[in-house]
């Protein structure tokens, strides 16, 4: 019990002071302790979020499922670009990320040290991540019209 809630702890302060608590470092600091937090922790209520807690838990799901829709749709294109395309998609996706990065904790810095700082970061990762995937799939979709 001691070590949960010292595992607790970690990633709650990490969140609330802005740490760049990213899904995969929380995995890693628990992943030495399966289910340890998710045993006594409702699942996040992401139909109508009310704490913070639920606003981090689901807009972290929003941003995994965009991501991974958006590296599916990239790929995809990749494989029908020609090589000078290719290096521009590249170039772009890029930029794209540190677009994204320098936004979302700009975003979130509105908030630095609050605790709406997180929810507002991965939220605005969530948004910005479906975005950058609708204009990559209207590229897709017309390079499958060829």
């Amino acid at each position: 019990m001691k070590l949960h809630l010292q595992v607790t702890l970690l990633l709650l302060t990490g969140l609330l002071l802005g740490a760049n608590i990213t899904p995969s470092l929380a995995q890693k600091i628990t992943k030495n302790y399966p289910n340890k937090i998710s045993q006594t922790l409702p699942p996040p209520n992401c139909k109508d979020p009310q704490t913070t807690r639920d606003m981090i838990e689901c807009g972290r799901s929003a941003y995994r499922e965009a991501d991974k829709k958006l590296i599916s749709v990239y790929k995809q294109m990749q494989t029908k670009l020609s090589l000078a395309q290719k290096k521009r998609l590249i170039a772009s996706q890029e930029n794209w990320v540190k677009y994204r990065d320098t936004s979302c904790g700009f975003e979130g810095g509105m908030y630095e040290g609050g605790s709406l700082e997180p929810p507002t970061r991965i939220s605005c990762y969530a948004r910005v991540t479906n975005q950058r995937l609708r204009d990559l799939d209207v590229w897709l979709q017309e390079l499958n019209r060829r």
